[in-house]
């Protein structure tokens, strides 16, 4: 009895670890934090470092990570930087001899003077710098090690329990090592692979980001923009601050023609990215441009969302893209049919083929839509609101605004908030 007590415990407990870790390898990774598991007896850690030092020097043996990893101590995590100031976390997974090695990681940014200086000390050749330039580029970089420490300590405490484990930082700065076995071994050309690995790993990225906002997918597009944050862009200009902001601005237009693929209006793209461009102009520093990029794909996909006409003929999207811009505007059956020039009856029941509604209803709704939000973000009188939204008989309006949500504007306003629409209609899908 206490026999298969003791198994299933077991192996409760080694479905808890697993699933544990499947959670900080996938958070390490949308991090853009490099994750193995390895033994040390594998003697091949060439890849922990992108095969770095096997692209520029001739004859490389890890010989020293190797005699480390396999004196690694149980219940310990070891928090390393190496001579390219490059970090790395592994510790030994309890009752195991699997290694969990993380990283590199970068925690400074690795400007084109800080690159210099590095291959400075490493008597690095002039033709190498490209490479080493590429390797920075793939890493993920945070501000500070604040954030990348704590992931850390959380998991050691639910592995090996709270303030079981030790913890040690320890630089690998083994200059003297580097000079005498090293520095004569250098290739006589660049990998330029490193470069190019990393050109595409943010084209994928941008290329998904893309995808996800022409869907309208929130949510896949912050992640997207979190991993892409983390990347260190290629410094084309000595001004960083202007760098990003030029980057940022090319990150604006390829989302714009994205919106205009997805079937959006050229009038409300522009209104979008014109904004974007003010924006652009006011942020002092590169998280700033961080945020801007999270705001851009944000407004993108709800743009998309709210506007997209890709799936209507030519003439229904003219018909709703005239009503948005101006609800107070004579939006009549007769008036829009002489302005597009089409019978009436023609456009009527195309209208509403496409859309579900006859357009009478579709001009009410997007008019009470209007109204709904002055309520709630002005404090208009309504006299005021129904002329805006193109109603101007005020008791006309009140009757059409509680016919569609079923209540007064007066009740609406007393109980709506900035931030929740207590009546909001399910079937209000406002182009």
């Amino acid at each position: 009895m206490q026999n298969n007590l003791s198994k299933k415990d077991l192996s409760e407990s080694e479905l808890s670890q697993k699933t544990l870790l499947s959670f900080a390898q996938s958070l390490l990774e949308n991090n853009r934090i490099p994750i193995q598991f390895t033994s040390p007896s594998c003697e091949n850690f060439t890849q922990m470092d992108y095969g770095l030092r096997a692209a520029i020097l001739q004859d490389y043996k890890p010989d020293t990570m190797f005699a480390f990893l396999s004196n690694l101590k149980d219940k310990t995590i070891c928090h390393l930087k190496d001579i390219f100031q490059c970090s790395y976390s592994i510790l030994r997974l309890p009752n195991s001899d699997t290694l969990m090695i993380c990283g590199p990681v970068l925690f400074e940014d690795m400007r084109s003077s800080r690159l210099n200086e590095i291959a400075a000390k490493l008597q690095l050749p002039q033709d190498l710098y490209t490479t080493l330039q590429g390797y920075y580029l793939r890493l993920a970089s945070f501000p500070t090690p604040a954030f990348y420490y704590s992931l850390f300590l959380t998991l050691g405490n639910f592995l090996f329990g709270e303030n079981q484990f030790e913890t040690i930082y320890q630089d690998l700065n083994d200059m003297d090592e580097w000079y005498e076995f090293y520095s004569h071994q250098y290739q006589s050309a660049g990998n330029s692979m490193m470069n190019i690995e990393m050109i595409e790993m943010r084209y994928a990225l941008e290329g998904q980001m893309l995808e996800a906002v022409f869907l309208g997918n929130e949510a896949k597009s912050m992640a997207l923009v979190s991993k892409l944050s983390s990347l260190t862009l290629p410094h084309r200009m000595s001004d960083e601050l202007r760098d990003y902001k030029d980057y940022t601005i090319a990150f604006n237009t390829l989302f714009r023609k994205k919106a205009e693929e997805a079937g959006v209006h050229p009038i409300h793209i522009d209104m979008c990215s014109n904004q974007h461009i003010q924006l652009i102009e006011q942020v002092t520093s590169k998280e700033q441009c961080h945020s801007v990029w999270s705001h851009i794909v944000l407004n993108y996909c709800r743009l998309i969302r709210k506007h997209t006409l890709k799936d209507y003929s030519l003439l229904t999207q003219k018909i709703i893209t005239y009503i948005n811009s101006d609800l107070t505007a004579d939006l009549s059956l007769k008036a829009m049919s002489d302005w597009l020039n089409v019978n009436a009856s023609y456009l009527s029941t195309l209208f509403k083929k496409e859309v579900g509604i006859p357009l009478t209803d579709f001009v009410n709704r997007q008019r009470i839509e209007q109204a709904k939000k002055l309520l709630i973000v002005t404090e208009l009188p309504m006299k005021i609101i129904a002329q805006q939204c193109g109603i101007p008989d005020i008791y006309y309006f009140s009757r059409l605004f509680k016919k569609r949500t079923g209540v007064t504007p007066k009740l609406y306003r007393e109980h709506a908030t900035r931030e929740h629409d207590p009546y909001q209609n399910k079937d209000a899908n406002v182009n």
